[in-house]
């Protein structure tokens, strides 16, 4: 018996770069998604995973973003290298009404520092504008992970604020910073 639905998640397309395959999340995934959790350091850059990373907890984030897509508010993607090594997700929560998402990303800290990030950010937020037709592309950090600052700025997106402890992970109030990037903005 399976503890994953992943039916609603191939409603996402495969997705391509230059040197990265986006590809629906499937069941076989969550060994490598718990695997690369279970490294403290790269949890402690999420604003919302748990610690420690368990099966119940990868199979309970499963069922809620293929209920996402299912419903067509959200597209998540596996990322894998050109060896179709999984290094990663990325994802968006898509609000149709207000034709806008927030973009989420995370990969496996021995995966870091290798352009990966920007380059599966750029690639989805073309996606984002130009086949789903967004107007405004949201994303955010905490403000310590700083590679993730890099990545935003890099991809074009403008800060908008910053919420003071806005989260609370591991006993420790953190502030979260705002971005967005119009689709004007991408076109230019």
């Amino acid at each position: 018996m399976s503890i994953v639905n992943t039916s609603g998640l191939a409603n996402c397309p495969v997705v391509s770069s230059e040197r990265l395959t986006l590809q629906p999340i499937r069941e076989e995934d969550l060994g490598a998604i718990i695997n690369l959790l279970s490294d403290y350091e790269t949890v402690w850059m999420l604003t919302y995973a748990p610690w420690p990373y368990t099966v119940q907890a990868a199979a309970n984030w499963a069922n809620h973003i293929n209920n996402m897509c299912a419903a067509g508010v959200g597209c998540f993607w596996g990322i894998h290298d050109r060896k179709n090594v999984f290094i990663g997700t990325v994802g968006l929560s898509i609000f149709p009404e207000h034709e806008k998402a927030e973009l989420h990303y995370w990969f496996g800290k021995e995966y870091w520092g290798q352009g990966y990030g920007t380059e599966t950010a750029r690639r989805i937020v073309r996606y984002a504008f130009e086949d789903l037709k967004l107007n405004r592309l949201e994303v955010n950090h905490m403000i310590r992970n700083i590679r993730s600052q890099r990545v935003i700025e890099k991809c074009g997106f403008k800060f908008e604020g910053m919420l003071r402890a806005y989260v609370k992970r591991f006993g420790q109030f953190e502030d979260v910073k705002f971005y967005s990037q119009l689709r004007g903005e991408f076109k230019a």
